[in-house]
């Protein structure tokens, strides 16, 4: 019989076979030990055939020695240009003669290279089962006197005695690398513009960024653009969407498309003076109702779907082009008209419907919103090289668990341990990847996912680029602190990420905020990834204008994080002291320090004396929210803007400025860790594009930026007074 200790001990060597971690360190410097109750969930989340802890050396020796007898490796990888990697490794019987075992490369372009083993076979020892001997061996992938292997998804097979086996061979170069540049930053719903509809559009999106490209401009940043559930109760959050491989059709703007004037029914709904009035009533509401604008652009895009379906045009050719290029695209939309079947309630379509949904306008409202969608962001990615966000999640309930299902897994979910941000944790709802059943189907879900972030982005943020090598997982019924980090293969999903980046020709960034495992920061250098690199957390009343090195995107925060006007004010300490976030004494420490810092800041950028009384007279609490006023704001955005021209005349290679913060938002995008309450993710800008365009001092302050950004001489910004209008 097992004794406990030995079962316990089996448990953790079968955890570390499957990837599951049983310890981590956490933000406090401590070992975090997993209970073996979350252990064994996971284990059995993942398809481990076990149902107690007491099995665990039966289940050890059985997964053991299957893992140890595998032939081949599902996927190898070769990295392109780098000449330490491109090797393999076989296992065969100890019988077999490895000079009699052929390798075949099938190149996806065409081209087969076929090449005896025995020429570069090295023994690397054996393995007992079941009374049989193996010995692995490790092979270069390639041969000499041959062409290099080219970038892409190949197929390598190994053949002896009338035995086969086969991996999939991902060979990708470096991601490309990234010119000097910088962009501007402004969620997608929160632009306005003189005749929206409650949300901004892909039109007023293209508007934006052909503005932005003539001052300079290449980048263009909004928050990730996926579908989400918006029925009543909405579910706005760009980080949960429903899929991962479709569009946003609440952003498509039904009067810049030609259906319109094939549709009198459209323009009748449009000239209406009801319809009028819930424009009106979402164009001046301070926050997106989603809801509402969801309506307007539903009601709208109905009749013009029908209109181009019955009649004959090239657009409805290259309509039906569209739906035979995209199944995922069908299937989703066969998706959502089932939820509209069921009642909108997420969770209602638990199977992907088939046919049966064909008929009827439903159907093909939810193509033509995809159709449309996909377009108008292709005409904004024309316009301007569009930042583009990737979330590392998808709502539970959405399409894309039921489209690849064997890629999540069921019964977990994602998030972050305690820190010391969140001591409870963070459960972040999403149904994690599959890191074996991924590799089985050649990451096909994960290659699909990526070339559709890719199809219209010059630049990608991957969202927790942490989530590459590890992921948090946190099995049912247990809080966020009783989880466990579950490991993936990271050099196969780094080279599927770099092999679509370099395809699609663009710069990918990784978003490394927060704790950060070993090898992730080398590992994205050495793919030609940027990290991210934010002033907030880097600044410091000993450094107040830290450098960003190369490699770096660098920026003033992020859309998780207070605004510069909240933050120089002291305005998200009030808050954190209102929400029970902090005491009063922790609120009164923190002020206290960012008060150090306010003044460390003015006095390195010439707005303080060596007394740290401010260019506007105060006494240096000013910076800790003690004033307000035309002189405070003043003040503010000439430090912003000192802020960010130190980030432009550095070496990151990418500087991303928030829009909003340049001219004075206090408001954030999102209060992590809080509810519908705080109006997450529909904050409106203050501002439209035609007042922020015709607004002299953010114009010149983007030129002087560009300037800075090129190295070219740039005349010096006005003095405050006339530098805030």
């Amino acid at each position: 019989m097992t004794s406990p200790r030995a079962s316990a001990g089996a448990l953790a060597e079968l955890a570390a076979l499957h990837g599951v971690q049983a310890s981590y360190e956490g933000t406090d410097g401590r070992q975090h030990r997993a209970e073996d109750a979350v252990v064994l969930a996971i284990l059995q989340a993942l398809g481990v055939p076990i149902d107690s802890v007491e099995r665990a050396p039966e289940a050890f020796r059985h997964d053991g020695v299957a893992r140890a007898t595998r032939p081949l490796e599902p996927v190898l990888v070769h990295r392109v240009g780098r000449p330490t990697t491109g090797d393999g490794a076989v296992t065969l019987p100890s019988s077999v003669d490895p000079r009699a075992v052929w390798c075949t490369l099938a190149c996806e372009d065409g081209p087969v290279r076929r090449w005896r083993l025995s020429a570069t076979v090295l023994g690397m020892g054996e393995h007992g089962a079941d009374g049989a001997r193996w010995k692995r061996y490790r092979f270069a992938l390639e041969q000499d006197g041959q062409d290099p292997i080219p970038p892409g998804y190949h197929r390598l097979s190994v053949e002896w005695a009338g035995t086969a086996c086969s991996a999939l061979l991902i060979s990708a170069p470096d991601c490309p690398p990234a010119s000097r540049a910088w962009g501007v930053f402004l969620p997608l719903h929160a632009l306005r513009s003189d005749d929206d509809w409650g949300t901004g559009s892909y039109t007023d999106m293209t508007e934006l960024g052909g503005w932005i490209t003539k001052l300079g401009g290449s980048m263009l940043g909004a928050l990730p653009l996926y579908p989400a559930f918006l029925d009543p109760p909405a579910d706005p959050s760009p980080y949960l969407p429903v899929s991962r491989l479709a569009y946003n059709e609440v952003f498509v703007d039904p009067t810049a498309l030609p259906e319109l004037e094939a549709s009198p029914e459209a323009r009748r709904l449009l000239s209406s003076d009801a319809f009028r009035r819930q424009i009106s009533a979402a164009h001046l509401s301070a926050l997106v109702d989603y809801e509402a604008v969801a309506r307007l652009r539903r009601q709208a895009l109905e009749p013009m779907a029908a209109a181009l379906v019955a009649g004959t045009s090239e657009r409805r050719d290259a309509f039906y082009a569209f739906v035979d290029e995209h199944p995922e695209l069908l299937a989703y939309a066969r998706f959502r008209a089932a939820g509209d079947r069921a009642g909108h309630r997420p969770g209602a379509v638990t199977q992907l419907p088939g046919s049966e949904v064909d008929v009827g306008p439903t159907l093909g409202y939810h193509l033509y919103a995809q159709w449309a969608a996909a377009g108008q962001l292709g005409a904004a990615a024309d316009a301007a090289p569009l930042y583009a966000d990737l979330p590392i999640g998808v709502h539970p309930a959405g399409f894309d668990p039921l489209w690849a299902p064997r890629s999540f897994v069921p019964s977990v979910h994602g998030g972050a341990p305690p820190d010391l941000f969140f001591a409870g944790g963070q459960d972040w709802a999403f149904p994690p990847l599959h890191p074996a059943q991924m590799r089985e189907d050649g990451y096909d879900y994960f290659v699909a996912v990526l070339r559709r972030a890719f199809r219209h982005a010059a630049y990608l943020r991957v969202d927790h680029i942490m989530g590459l090598q590890r992921l948090y997982w946190i099995p049912d019924g247990f809080g966020a602190q009783h989880g466990a980090y579950v490991s993936y293969r990271a050099d196969e999903l780094h080279a599927v990420v770099a092999l679509e980046a370099y395809r699609a020709g663009a710069v990918v960034v990784g978003e490394d905020l927060g704790t950060v495992p070993d090898g992730v920061r080398r590992r994205m250098a050495e793919d030609r990834m940027l990290r991210s690199w934010v002033l907030q957390f880097e600044s410091t009343p000993g450094d107040p204008l830290p450098d960003p090195p190369a490699g770096m995107l660098a920026s003033w925060g992020t859309h998780d994080l207070p605004r510069f006007a909240a933050y120089f004010s002291g305005e998200d300490i009030d808050e954190k002291e209102a929400s029970g976030q902090l005491s009063e004494l922790a609120a009164r420490n923190e002020r206290a320090g960012r008060r150090v810092w306010c003044r460390a800041l003015l006095h390195t950028i010439g707005l303080s004396d060596a007394d740290g009384n401010d260019a506007a007279g105060a006494d240096g609490n000013h910076a800790a929210g003690a004033e307000a006023g035309d002189a405070g704001n003043d003040l503010t955005l000439e430090v912003l803007r000192a802020c960010l021209s130190h980030l432009a005349t550095s070496a990151a290679d990418l500087v991303l400025v928030d829009l909003e913060d340049l001219w004075g938002e206090h408001q954030p995008q999102n209060r992590p860790g809080t509810g519908t309450e705080a109006a997450n993710w529909r904050q409106r800008a203050d501002r439209t594009l035609a007042a922020a365009r015709h607004d002299s001092s953010t114009v010149d302050f983007l030129r002087h930026l560009d300037n800075l950004r090129r190295g070219t001489p740039s005349a010096a910004m006005p003095p405050r007074a006339e530098a805030v209008r």
